[in-house]
């Protein structure tokens, strides 16, 4: 389902966690059978960037919009500052996988992200970054360029004309790079000049698609826009979003609509 919505390679796109390999379809499946509607974006996901060497559950890496990311040559490909870190990791997590050579990118930064206020809450992997005290080290370290990733990191600095003191890691601060500077940087641009050089290899992992059935507030599933009796559904397999997801919703509609659909379900069977 994965490679006919989302084309080749969907399929082998990481799962954010071990569990979500049982999340094969099945309910959506049979339920279509049965002539149910669909809702919600069939050409969406949830999608983060994590680690690619942490294998344990959901090792996000959330720091990238403060310093850049790079492919494998070396070389930016989007802009890292264009909004908060929960309004670009779907497009990125998307973009690695299924744009970038090898599906693997890179978050650079300097030694300047240590001084953020509790930034180890934006990184869940457990794998500690690769460190080196200038950029051809730790393009050797990670497998990149070393003189493409020198240029990029050059260029880059060369456009981070604007007063680092406006840097505010709490919200887009407005802090952008140069009109000359392509892919563009709109926010948290500041120079990465403050050895050592940290960097994660990131990949894109799923978390749940926004396809799915179409529900009414009883969690009944529909079909033809009314009630199938006796069928409910609550969660992932129902579908609601469209080009994102709202943040912190996933569990909270599971949770509301699983209590409903329980209610509900129960209900249908009494006399």
């Amino acid at each position: 389902m994965m490679r006919r919505h989302f084309g080749p390679g969907g399929e082998t796109m990481r799962l954010i966690s071990p569990g979500t390999r049982h999340d094969t379809g099945d309910g959506i499946r049979m339920a279509l059978a049965v002539g149910a509607d669909r809702a919600g974006d069939w050409n969406g996901m949830h999608a983060e960037p994590v680690d690619a060497r942490d294998e344990e559950s959901a090792p996000v890496v959330l720091v990238y919009p403060y310093g850049i990311v790079v492919d494998r040559t070396g070389r930016r490909f989007f802009d890292e500052g264009a909004g908060l870190v929960h309004e670009t990791w779907e497009w990125l997590a998307r973009e690695i996988h299924f744009k970038i050579a090898g599906a693997t990118a890179y978050a650079i930064l300097d030694s300047r992200l240590l001084h953020i206020a509790d930034y180890q809450r934006a990184i869940r992997s457990a794998v500690p970054p690769a460190r080196a005290g200038d950029i051809a080290g730790l393009a050797r370290q990670i497998g990149v360029d070393a003189e493409t990733l020198a240029r990029t990191v050059a260029d880059y600095n060369a456009a981070c004309t604007g007063d680092p003191g406006r840097f505010d890691a709490t919200r887009c601060d407005g802090l952008a790079a140069t009109a000359a500077l392509a892919p563009a940087k709109s926010s948290w641009a500041r120079a990465l000049d403050a050895p050592p050089y940290l960097a994660w290899p990131l990949v894109g992992a799923v978390a749940y698609t926004f396809g799915g059935l179409a529900t009414d507030d009883r969690a009944r599933v529909l079909r033809g826009g009314a009630p199938i009796p006796g069928l409910f559904a609550a969660g992932e397999i129902t579908g609601h979003f469209h080009a994102t997801a709202p943040n912190s919703v996933s569990v909270m509609r599971a949770l509301v609509f699983g209590r409903i659909a329980g209610r509900e379900a129960a209900a249908a069977l009494l006399p």
